[in-house]
């Protein structure tokens, strides 16, 4: 198999008729038009837009009970006026329901969905199927009483206005409605990862749901969207408080899963990169992958590459992948956006295939310099805003994806990053702290990308230093890395790379470096 897992993510919009004769029909249709795909995977997942992720906040335990869902165009819970738009018609300013009279929703409905997914998918692809719940923190999906009326204290991030997005270690104030896994009530302080724990656990146990996906950067820190966060301003920053906000993301994830134990979580990741999240938000990426969470690593950004913002794409993608929690990394494509209007492949993209070819052209490097290439797909989405799925569409996106698969690098690419991904932890937290040069070097590297530096291979600093033990695996390559310090093996490999005939490119400040390496330079 190429794959082991492609995920179709859509909307309930597609579902307007709710006879289960139409509702197989529809699933039939989705499954066949991406089924060539599908065939060359071990497993095939479904990620149901739902809602925002409400639906399980709010989750009583009852099937017969309605919930709020995502039948929107444009931003279902605006949080701030736009003075660009007086009239309120812009789809910042509020939202059109998709069509007229949309159906009504039940938890039972959501269940019988999946049910009836899993069945039409076994049919149609031979794989078994997997369908997944998503939760999003921000205001743009569906109406959500719960974040913006009842518990707006858990919205402590202004990522779309203010108090806008849940922040993932906020706490809850105490109330006095029976949720499914709070059958008294929220507790007062209630941590958020142990109530969306508890309720997650329910609503996908309940609804036959198979995993979880943490969207647009929950679970990553505060502004997941933004260069400023818990630990900068955007002038100054707050080294001193980077371990307590570690502190306070792991606790989420530990929280979370002793209330979820076993179902996987697959995540989004935010908009950045690894040294960017940690400059601004202390995010400990590190610990997140190694603190056993069963948790799929990021995809590359569909934001940054609608903002023709490539070198961030990629290089946040690659300083993502350097190290791993596991042995598997997705890929994301994003042919249809189900909210706001746009499809991406057929207008912002102008049916081209530059987001298809620049992030699978990327290499991810293990300890022997063998690249792994993504293991899986995942296609945001395959319905368009009003609930369409045109044929045209995979039958025009197919064909490059998988010639992008097959063609795909083998070996250590012309320029090899050295990615210091422990050492960036490391100099966060550490003292005195270092948080100045881990913002730097990934914003540099960015700018890099967008003026020409043809980067397309990672390797971690860990796998370095086990690799180069054969320099000859990089014989063909140039080596690109902030400036190692002194007595450490990543600096040593750099050092006997150099002098068997190896080049390589630094970049960051020199007042860490050895004399011996200082004189390699020429700038001692």
């Amino acid at each position: 198999m190429d794959f082991r897992n492609v995920t179709l993510e859509v909307s309930l919009k597609p579902f307007h008729d709710s006879s289960e004769a139409a509702i197989r029909a529809v699933a039939r249709r989705m499954f066949e038009q991406w089924k060539l795909l599908c065939v060359r995977a071990e497993t095939v997942s479904v990620m149901l837009w739902a809602a925002d992720g409400s639906e399980i906040l709010d989750y009583r335990g009852s099937l017969d009970d309605a919930f709020e869902w995502a039948y929107w165009i444009g931003g279902a819970n605006p949080r701030s006026a736009n003075p660009g738009d007086p009239d309120r018609i812009g789809l910042h300013s509020r939202c059109y329901p998709y069509r007229e009279n949309p159906r009504r929703f039940t938890y039972g409905d959501l269940r019988a969905l999946n049910a009836m997914l899993k069945e039409v998918g076994r049919e149609v692809t031979g794989r078994p199927i997997r369908v997944g719940a998503t939760f999003d923190p921000g205001p743009e999906f569906a109406i959500s009483a719960f974040k913006y009326e009842r518990h707006n204290e858990i919205c402590s991030s202004g990522t779309m206005g203010k108090s806008s997005f849940v922040c993932c270690y906020e706490t809850l104030n105490g109330d006095d409605v029976a949720y499914a896994g709070f059958p008294e009530g929220i507790p007062e302080g209630t941590p958020l990862g142990v109530f969306l724990g508890r309720q997650s656990q329910h609503f996908l146990r309940d609804l036959g749901f198979d995993y979880i996906w943490f969207s647009n950067g929950f679970g990553f820190g505060l502004e997941t969207w933004a260069l400023r966060g818990a630990v900068f301003d955007g002038k100054s920053f707050s080294a001193a408080r980077c371990e307590e906000v570690r502190g306070k993301i792991i606790g989420f994830w530990e929280s979370f899963r002793r209330e979820c134990p076993d179902f996987p979580i697959e995540t989004r990741g935010t908009n950045l990169s690894t040294g960017m999240d940690l400059s601004s938000d202390a995010v400990p990426l590190r610990d997140i992958y190694r603190g056993g969470f069963r948790m799929e690593p990021p995809p590359n950004s569909p934001w940054a590459a609608l903002n023709g913002d490539f070198g961030l794409e990629l290089i946040g993608w690659m300083s993502h992948i350097a190290e791993l929690p596991g042995d598997s990394y997705p890929f994301r494509y994003y042919p249809h956006d189900p909210w706001w209007n746009n499809s991406p492949w057929l207008d912002r993209h102008g049916r081209e295939p530059h987001d298809i070819y620049l992030p699978l052209s990327v290499a991810r490097l293990d300890e022997q310099a063998r690249v792994t290439r993504p293991t899986s797909i995942n296609f945001l989405t395959v319905d368009d805003s009003y609930g369409e799925m045109p044929d045209r569409v995979p039958r025009e996106v197919i064909p490059p994806i998988l010639d992008a698969w097959e063609t795909g690098p083998d070996a250590p690419g012309p320029l090899v990053w050295v990615y210091p991904f422990d050492e960036y932890h490391d100099w966060t937290y550490g003292t005195p702290s270092r948080i100045d040069e881990v913002f730097f070097g990934d914003w540099f590297v960015r700018g890099a990308v967008n003026n020409g530096l043809p980067l397309n291979s990672v390797i971690s600093t860990r796998s370095f230093v086990q690799a180069i033990a054969d320099p000859a695996r990089f014989a063909e390559s140039i080596l690109l890395s902030p400036v190692p310090d002194a007595g450490t093996e990543w600096e040593s490999g750099f050092l006997g790379f150099v002098e068997q005939g190896g080049r390589v490119l630094l970049y960051g400040p020199v007042s860490r470096a050895s004399e011996r390496l200082l004189q390699a330079l020429n700038v001692a």
